[in-house]
C-alpha cells in the first residue's frame, strides 16, 4: 500500500472507506440513495422506478432536483404509511410493481427502497420473483437497497449499477450467453459525471488502434443495450465499481478504471490520481492497449494525436501560459490542478487547502498527504507557492494579491467568489469546467486554455449582489445560520462515523 507522512498508510482508502460512511442524504452536493439510483433509472430509456417508500421520498427531487432542467419526471411510488410501517409493505409492493408495468409498459422496473422499507425488513426478491411468477408483469424487475456493493463505495447509482448487473445480467438465461464481440469495450460513464459522456474522441482513439467500441453506456440507452454488455472484452470506468467486479466474476468481462486508485496505493506515482490532460491520457490509452493486446498498435496513433495536440496547445495557450494562478489542492481528485501546471504551464502562486470536516474522517498524516501531492506537484513544475490551511475569505484575497495571482481557481462550493470578485480578483469555476468539459482525451486541453483565456480577459466585477450577504469566515459558502446547522449535522453523524480512519 502507498505509504503516506511518517510511513502511515495513505490516505486513499481511509478517504473512500469514511466517505461511504456517510448518511449522504445529508450532503448537499452528493445525490443520496434514493436519488442516486433514481438516476440510473433515468438513464435508461426503457427504465422505470419505483419507490418502495412514503411518498414524500418520491417527492423529494421535484422539489430539489440537481438540475432545474432535468427533473425526475415518472417517479411512481408504492406510498407507504403507518399501518405498513407496522404491518409490512410487501402488499404495496406487490401492488406497485403490478399498477407501474400496466401504466408505463416499461422494460426494466427499478425497486427502489427507502429508509422505511429497509428497517421494517420487507421481502423484496421474494415478493418481485412472486409477482414475475404470476405473470403480473412482463418484464424485468430488480431492486436496489444500498446494501449491495462494499463498503468502498458510495452507495446509490453504484449499487443500482450492481443490482442490475448481479440480479438481471449474470442471472437466468441471458448470463449463458457465449457470442463475443471479441476485441471490443464497453465505455461506462455516467449522467452526474456530466462531461464524461462525451466519449467521441476515446471511441475514436480506440477504433484507430483496432479496438471496437461494443456499447456505450448511458447514453439514450436501453435495456436491450444492457444485455450486450458481456459481449465485450473490457469495461472502461471512469471510478471503481462493484458491479464491474461482479461482471468479471460471473461473466468474465474484466474491468478498468481511468482513475487508477488501487493502482495508486502500490506506487509513488500521484499522477495515477488524475487521468486528465494529455499525459493522463496518454496513461489511459496505453494501458487499455495493453489490457487488449494492441500495444504495438497504440504507440503509432498515441503519438501522432499527441504530437497533433501539442502543436495546437502552444498556440491555444499563449495568454495563459505563465499566469499566476491559486487553487484548491485536492491531490488530483477530479481537479484540474496538474492540467493547469503541466498543460497550461501556469505557475502555481497560492495552494488552498480546506481541511474542515475532513478532519473528522482522516488522521492528521492523511490529510497533510493530500496536502504534500499537490506541492510536490507545484514545485515539480517550477513553482513556490504559498500554502493556506483553513483560510478565511479575506486571507485567501490578501496572499493573492501578494502574491501577483492572475486568477483563482476556485469552486464556488467551498470558496465566497463574490468575495474575490469584489477585489478585482478574476476567478474560474473548476466544478462548472469538470461537469461540462473535463474527460479523457486530449481535446480537453484545447478546450481549457480557450476558458481560462476567456476567464482571464473578462472585466473585473467589483459588486457583485451576492457581497450583500453576511458569510461565516470559515465556512465562506455559507451564512452563519447555515453554519450552524452543518455543524450541528455533522456532530449527529460523527457517531455514524466513528473516529478519524488511520488504516
Amino acid at each position: 500500500m502507498h505509504e503516506g507522512t511518517n510511513g502511515e498508510a495513505g490516505f486513499l482508502r481511509p478517504l473512500i472507506n469514511a466517505y461511504s460512511s456517510l448518511p449522504l442524504h445529508g450532503i448537499t452536493a452528493i445525490p443520496g440513495k434514493v436519488s442516486s439510483a433514481l438516476m440510473v433509472a433515468e438513464a435508461i430509456v426503457d427504465a422505470v422506478p419505483l419507490i418502495h417508500g412514503p411518498i414524500g421520498c418520491s417527492f423529494q427531487r421535484k422539489l430539489n432536483p440537481f438540475r432545474p432542467y432535468l427533473p425526475f419526471y415518472e417517479t411512481p411510488c408504492t406510498d407507504m404509511n403507518d399501518l405498513e410501517v407496522v404491518y409490512g409493505g410487501e402488499d404495496k409492493l406487490r401492488m406497485g410493481i403490478k399498477e407501474t408495468f400496466e401504466k408505463y409498459h416499461p422494460n426494466l422496473i427499478l425497486v427502489i427502497t427507502t429508509c422505511a422499507s429497509d428497517l421494517i425488513g420487507d421481502d423484496f426478491k421474494a415478493v418481485i420473483e412472486e409477482t414475475k411468477a404470476k405473470g403480473d408483469v412482463g418484464c424485468e424487475v430488480v431492486y436496489t437497497t444500498g446494501d449491495f456493493t462494499d463498503k468502498s463505495k458510495p452507495v446509490g447509482y453504484p449499487d443500482a449499477l450492481y443490482a442490475i448487473t448481479d440480479q438481471m445480467l449474470c442471472n437466468g438465461v441471458e448470463s449463458e450467453r457465449t457470442d463475443k464481440n471479441d476485441g471490443s469495450v464497453n465505455i461506462i460513464t455516467f449522467p452526474i459525471h456530466g462531461a464524461g459522456l462525451k466519449t467521441e474522441e476515446m471511441a475514436s482513439m480506440l477504433n484507430e488502434m483496432g479496438i471496437a467500441i461494443n456499447k456505450v453506456c448511458f447514453d439514450h440507452t436501453r435495456v436491450k443495450d444492457l444485455y450486450e454488455l458481456p459481449k465485450a472484452e473490457l469495461n472502461i470506468t471512469d471510478f471503481p465499481m462493484a458491479w464491474a467486479k461482479r461482471m468479471k466474476e460471473k461473466m468474465g468481462v474484466d474491468y478498468f478504471s481511468t482513475v487508477q486508485l488501487e493502482e495508486y496505493q502500490n506506487s509513488e506515482d500521484a499522477e495515477l490520481l488524475s487521468p486528465y490532460g494529455i499525459e493522463g491520457s496518454v496513461r489511459v490509452f496505453t494501458e487499455i492497449a495493453k489490457r487488449m493486446g494492441k500495444e504495438g498498435e497504440a504507440e503509432k496513433v498515441i503519438e501522432q494525436r499527441k504530437k497533433h495536440v501539442t502543436e495546437r496547445l502552444y498556440k491555444a495557450r499563449k495568454g495563459v501560459e505563465g499566469k499566476k494562478v491559486a487553487y484548491n489542492g485536492m491531490g488530483g481528485l477530479h481537479s484540474l490542478e496538474l492540467m493547469l501546471l503541466q498543460d497550461m504551464g501556469m505557475k502555481a502562486s497560492v495552494i488552498i487547502y480546506n481541511t474542515r470536516g475532513l478532519e473528522r474522517l482522516l488522521s492528521e498524516s492523511a490529510i497533510q498527504e493530500v496536502l504534500n501531492i499537490s506541492v510536490a506537484w507545484a514545485r515539480e513544475y517550477g513553482s513556490d507557492p504559498e500554502v493556506l490551511v483553513n483560510p478565511t475569505a479575506a486571507e485567501e484575497i490578501k496572499a493573492m494579491k501578494r502574491t501577483g495571482t492572475d486568477l483563482a481557481v476556485l469552486s464556488s462550493l467551498t470558496n465566497p467568489v463574490h468575495e474575490h470578485n469584489k477585489e478585482g480578483i478574476r476567478t474560474f469555476n473548476p466544478m462548472d469546467f469538470m461537469l461540462h468539459h473535463q474527460r479523457v482525451g486530449f481535446e480537453c486541453a484545447i478546450e481549457l486554455a480557450m476558458h481560462l483565456k476567456e476567464a482571464l480577459n473578462k472585466p473585473k466585477t467589483r459588486n457583485p449582489l451576492l457581497c450583500m450577504l453576511e458569510y461565516d469566515p470559515y465556512r465562506t459558502s455559507m451564512i452563519p445560520q447555515w453554519a450552524k446547522l452543518a455543524d450541528m449535522f455533522a456532530i449527529i453523524r460523527e457517531g455514524a462515523i466513528g473516529d478519524r480512519c488511520e488504516m
